[in-house]
């Protein structure tokens, strides 16, 4: 049978990239045509759904150099509750038509998908959860509520303890087993009913998960029970089979609770917007939902209140508290130009805020989108867990019935082989394990949200804990990035304004900072015509000027033109070991000056680079000045090794270097300039150059540019890891030791009763959060 799908492509520009992609296409075993049309920049595939799926078609399109435009959906599902859980419904949606990735994490309930919206729809997504026995809703749909897991919970436990008391004290009782059968059933029915419902629909699907267990358990001790009360004369144990249910509930609400306060960053974060604001409409201030505000509107923010939306600042003056979005405690000044953050206070006085940003393209709402996926990132550790898990309900089923067996086996009475068996049943937790990599990950996250520290998700973490090298760019990121001339030698008599007119009208129109240096210099002169322009990235410019061939640029470009500056290079040398960038300019074939430049380092800059080196890193400074100059700054900064001499374009293959040379490097740099070498590096930390989070590269973006966060970044992640390789411990631990003790192993010394089980169950989940909380303690 052979499948069509429609999908769109992003970065087609010719009728060459659509040939590429037919070909990477058609090379796919199992794609029967392939039609790329330019015009609609989409792709129509016909394919056998035997031999490949969606996935493959899109990793065919990545490999010819473009990729399917894709989306994003975020689905709240409440009722996950196990890892198998999370193993079904991501091996059911990526089945579909159209879905790239799907990614579920039960710490937060959330699943991510990626998909081609012309293939596959939003509702197709909910439908096939919902068709799993789950209970879907977008993200931006959800309500938070007190969890059905606290009613369930005390309406067991209000039946379950007079029943306990019961079974313990009123043996004598006329009628006692009826009375217990008449307590025990609504626990069942009510309490137990999540169980039994999961239970059928984990079968329905072929993936037993953890409710199977609990509910084969509790069903066990049940309907022994009944067929003693009324078919039989025996031991009954409606306690067990209460009890049982009631524990595991309590683990549940303690569970919940527990992950709500795991999640309180981001739920903090989403808090942070306020739901009305002023807008200025004529002469008249207007009360709107936040919601109808447009890019252009202008919005009144009052001392006190909250910056609604991202804009900029269109009069007034004030300071701005940016502590809960960027990490920044110092408040910041704002005046007319300034750019304003939504999610930020308003301290002192009045500022009119023309809205540029709304909605989801909000810096706010792209950290909270940014922080959710990332927490929804599976990190390498927890493919182990997902393993385990996929196989772990068969494998207890299997051991409680061998368990069974043996003891009956032994002479032991029906009655004390099930208990045991019972006990094995429940006292396996595979949820331990499935919580136990993504609760560490969102709290994590989550507190480096708080602190302005982005982390892309686990794999990330994961990264970071092996890293032995930091690699910082110099110009930007060690320093503040914005140069200053401090220096002009006069070498042939035309005069320093003039060295510096003649410079500055080569460089009009340039955004490199070392241009804007030169162009600073001249304000309220009027520059010269330039013509025959041309540019030479990592080396300077040429041109005309005055009708003369004029040259500006480092020793690169005098080389390439095969320029010597004769008995003025002892000038040149002793400014580059005085630690100044310098621009050599030619004009009309003579050196004509030298401009001398500085930037100064960043505050902290020195802090940082000690504690990083404190920690065994080895710290790098990568910059395009010559060795020199690079010397004279890696010394004052406390850096032993440098990279000098390295244009934008060939950072990237620096960072390849290091890392044949056996090192895992961090590269810190401009998410926007530096994005091929953070690319490229194992872990890219982004110095965040503005509020477009979703442009920058790198897996750790740092909102702000003190580059104490580096550290706390490493750090951080560091600490991270160690929290997910200490809940697996524990788990696993758990569950090697609790099954065997189940089963009997140290009877007669210890009989372990499936009550007892399901607590200890219960509270191996919650100490497994718990464990991960601590992490909210972390302090930079």
């Amino acid at each position: 049978m052979r499948r069509r799908a429609t999908v769109s492509i992003e970065g087609m520009h010719c009728a060459t990239c659509a040939t590429t992609i037919e070909k990477s296409l058609k090379s796919v075993e199992g794609v029967e045509r392939a039609d790329v049309s330019l015009a609609s920049n989409s792709a129509v595939i016909e394919y056998d759904p035997s031999k490949l799926d969606f996935k493959v078609i899109a990793k065919a399109v990545e490999d010819a150099g473009y990729r399917v435009a894709t989306e994003r959906a975020v689905i709240q599902v409440d009722d996950i509750r196990c890892a198998s859980c999370i193993s079904k419904i991501e091996k059911e949606l990526l089945k579909l038509d159209g879905v790239v990735s799907a990614s579920a994490n039960l710490a937060t309930k959330m699943v991510v998908v990626e998909y081609d919206p012309k293939t596959v729809g939003v509702g197709r997504l909910k439908a096939t959860i919902k068709d799993l026995g789950y209970t879907p809703v977008l993200r931006e749909e959800a309500v938070k509520g007190k969890p059905k897991s606290r009613f369930d919970f005390v309406f067991s436990l209000v039946l379950s303890v007079p029943t306990l008391l019961l079974s313990m004290f009123g043996m004598g009782i006329p009628n006692i087993a009826l009375i217990l059968f008449l307590m025990a059933t609504p626990v069942q029915a009510v309490g137990g009913r999540s169980f039994y419902m999961g239970s059928y629909k984990s079968l329905r699907h072929g993936s037993p998960d953890m409710n199977v267990l609990i509910a084969l358990g509790t069903s066990a001790a049940y309907l022994y029970s009944l067929f003693n009360t009324f078919f039989a004369v025996g031991d009954v144990y409606y306690e067990v089979a209460a009890l049982l249910i009631t524990f595991v509930l309590l683990g549940r609400y303690l569970e919940d609770i527990a992950k709500s306060k795991a999640s309180a960053a981001i739920r903090k974060l989403m808090e942070l917007q306020p739901k009305a604001a002023t807008v200025i409409r004529g002469e008249q201030e207007v009360q709107m939902p936040v919601d109808d505000i447009a890019v252009g509107d202008t919005i009144l923010v009052k001392p006190g209140e909250v910056v609604p939306i991202d804009g900029k600042v269109a009069s007034g003056r004030s300071s701005v508290d940016e502590s809960m979005v960027t990490g920044e405690s110092i408040p910041v000044d704002k005046a007319e130009g300034d750019e304003a953050i939504g999610g930020t206070v308003n301290q002192n006085g009045m500022l009119r805020v023309v809205a540029t940003k709304v909605g989801k393209d909000t810096f706010l709402s792209q950290i909270v989108r940014f922080v959710e996926e990332a927490q929804a990132r599976k990190a390498p550790i927890q493919r182990f867990a997902d393993r385990v898990a996929a196989r772990f309900v068969p494998t207890i089923i299997i051991i409680a019935v061998v368990t069974f067996a043996v003891w009956m086996l032994l002479g032991k009475p029906f009655n004390f082989s099930m208990i045991m068996a019972v006990s094995v049943l429940v006292i396996a937790c595979p949820c331990a394990l499935g919580l136990a990599t993504p609760t560490a990950i969102m709290v994590g996250l989550g507190k480096g949200a708080e602190l302005g520290i982005l982390i892309k998700g686990g794999e990330v973490l994961e990264n970071v804990r092996r890293l032995t090298t930091v690699v910082f760019d110099k110009t930007g990121t060690l320093t503040i990035g914005k140069p200053r001339v401090v220096d002009v030698a006069n070498l042939s008599g035309i005069g320093e304004d003039e060295i510096i007119k003649i410079a500055a009208s080569l460089e009009r129109g340039s955004e490199h900072p070392l241009a804007r240096a030169v162009l600073e210099k001249t304000e309220g002169m009027q520059l010269y015509e330039l013509e025959d322009f041309e540019s030479f990235p990592g080396e300077g410019v040429r041109g005309k000027v005055k009708g003369k061939t004029a040259l500006l640029g480092n020793r690169k470009i005098l080389k390439r033109f095969d320029l010597s500056l004769g008995r003025f290079e002892d000038r040149l040398r002793v400014m580059e070991e005085e630690g100044k960038t310098s621009s050599i300019l030619f004009y009309g074939g003579k050196v004509a000056g030298i401009i001398g430049m500085t930037d100064t380092p960043k505050p902290h800059a020195e802090d940082a680079i000690r504690e990083l080196k404190r920690t065994g890193l080895e710290v790098i400074m990568l910059t395009g000045d010559n060795e020199r100059v690079a010397k004279a700054v890696s010394k004052t900064l406390g850096i032993e090794r440098f990279i000098a001499g390295v244009p934008p374009n060939e950072k990237a293959n620096e960072i390849a270097s290091l890392q044949s040379e056996g090192k895992v490097v961090a590269m810190v740099g401009d998410g926007i300039n530096d994005a091929p070498a953070l690319t490229q590096a194992d872990v890219g930390i982004a110095i965040g150059s503005g509020t477009e989070i979703a442009k920058e590269a790198g897996g750790i973006i740092l909102t702000k540019g003190d580059l104490t966060g580096v550290v706390s970044a490493i750090d951080l992640s560091r600490k991270t890891v160690r929290k997910i390789r200490e809940n697996m411990f524990w788990a696993l631990i758990y569950n090697s030791a609790g099954i065997p003790i189940a089963a009997g192993i140290l009877y007669p010394a210890l009989v372990l009763r499936p009550e007892i089980a399901a607590l200890a169950m219960a509270l191996s989940s919650v100490s497994v959060v718990s464990n991960s909380l601590l992490l909210k303690r972390y302090k930079r």
